[in-house]
């Protein structure tokens, strides 16, 4: 990574911006879950790796906007094998993406920093640990003159690293200022804790077999001492080792139970309850937490692209409006270039819905074969390169009409010129 000339922000008017999760208790009432103690939250690590899985499958490409219309990708392109391939030397691009996603999504900041070689060529884009990012904001000039925005990282091997706006790529979450971004977990703190607590409750029941608290009744003074052993003798005898087993009870002891049913608590409804309020603030529909109370095969399909176009496509546009402001040149941008993922692999996992969209995509002329075969891997068969029109039977888009022209040899039937031919009847 290239280094930065150490620049120091002005101490007076200098605004520090960010705060790390530590020290959001100094702020908030709720202190806020550490990442550790989150994870440990079944619901918010199965909707944290549906949200990173979800972006990091989409494919990134390079394209260009040809002047006739349409697109062309561009392979020769410097970031295409970075942004498809390996952007570094030390992770995939799946990885990259998976890893940007859930800083963001956990520390409400992702950074990008890219490497060149010295004729402009992308030799690296790294991430950046975003606790180690520091936001300043300089608003000493007055007037028309906008605040300047510095990023400061404090890198474990070369100190302080200072990075203008225009040379770090800046992804953030829930930003209401717009430059920076806030964690879900502090949203979710108390349901996080809740969800947390459910767990510990189920993990004791389990640990003690089931058992319900006891009340032991003795005729007598009991000193500390002796009722530390008694405690101490009926703990060993009930357990989840000894589930169901005779547990004899000494004569001078009277025992009773104490009944604590989880149904009666409405436990499992409120635990539900804790896992919706988790999924809703991640945008993760039901289905893909495995809770099919109410989902059929049909309206699974539809919510899975609600889900994209509620929930990812919004943060799709926000990495693709930043990629294209700081990874490519204004060159670049003025010839027609911008990055893309494709949101066609998206539907990959499912090949009804796949090839009824080929289909209507070549029918309509929108697609030719050729393209439809490559995005399925197949091998190219010449002549499948133009457009098709089907209306009934499958005509060349250029030939569309010919059939019906003045010179057909009868009534609305093409002429023979005109006609597809076909081979002949072996007599």
């Amino acid at each position: 990574m290239k280094k930065k000339k150490k620049t120091a922000a002005p101490k007076a008017a200098s605004v520090q911006r960010n705060i790390t999760l530590e020290d959001l208790g100094d702020f908030y009432p709720v202190q806020t879950p550490g990442r550790k103690e989150s994870l440990y939250a079944a619901t918010y690590y199965a909707c944290m790796r549906i949200r990173c899985d979800a972006l990091a499958k989409l494919p990134i490409k390079v394209l260009k906007q040809e002047s006739q219309g349409g697109s062309k990708k561009m392979r020769n392109h410097p970031l295409w094998e970075r942004l498809a391939l390996r952007p570094n030397n030390n992770m995939t691009a799946y990885d990259l993406i998976w890893a940007t996603e859930f800083q963001r999504l956990d520390t409400g900041r992702a950074y990008w920093v890219l490497n060149t070689d010295g004729y402009g060529k992308v030799t690296g884009i790294y991430l950046l640990d975003s606790r180690r990012v520091q936001i300043f904001i300089d608003n000493t000039k007055s007037g028309d003159v906008p605040p300047k925005v510095w990023y400061i990282y404090n890198d474990p091997v070369k100190g302080e690293l200072v990075y203008r706006p225009e040379e770090i790529a800046s992804f953030q979450n829930f930003a209401p200022d717009g430059i920076q971004g806030e964690s879900i977990r502090k949203y979710l703190a108390d349901v996080i804790q809740n969800e947390n607590d459910a767990t510990a409750v189920l993990r004791d029941k389990y640990r003690s077999g089931l058992q319900d608290p006891i009340i032991v009744q003795y005729i007598g003074d009991l000193d500390k001492t002796k009722q530390n052993k008694i405690k101490k003798k009926f703990e060993d005898l009930g357990g989840a080792k000894k589930a169901g087993q005779v547990v004899p009870i000494p004569t001078e002891f009277k025992v009773s139970q104490l009944e604590t049913k989880l149904v009666n608590n409405q436990f499992f409804e409120l635990q539900g309850l804790t896992e919706r309020q988790i999924a809703n603030a991640f945008g993760v529909k039901s289905h893909q937490l495995n809770d099919l109370s109410k989902a059929t095969y049909a309206n699974i399909a539809e919510q899975n692209r609600a889900f994209y176009s509620d929930t990812m496509q919004g943060t799709i546009t926000a990495y693709e409006q930043e990629m294209d402001w700081v990874l490519l040149t204004e060159r670049e941008r003025k010839r027609g270039l911008y990055i893309q993922f494709n949101v066609d692999a998206m539907h990959s996992s499912d090949p009804e819905s796949r090839m009824t969209a080929y289909v209507n995509a070549v029918n309509n002329s929108i697609r030719t074969v050729a393209e439809v075969r490559e995005m399925e891997g197949l091998p190219f068969i010449p002549g499948t390169d133009r457009l098709l029109r089907g209306n009934g039977a499958g005509i060349w888009l250029e030939d569309l009409g010919k059939q019906y022209t003045k010179n057909s040899a009868k009534g609305g039937e093409a002429s023979a010129e005109t006609q597809i031919s076909e081979p002949a009847e072996s007599k």
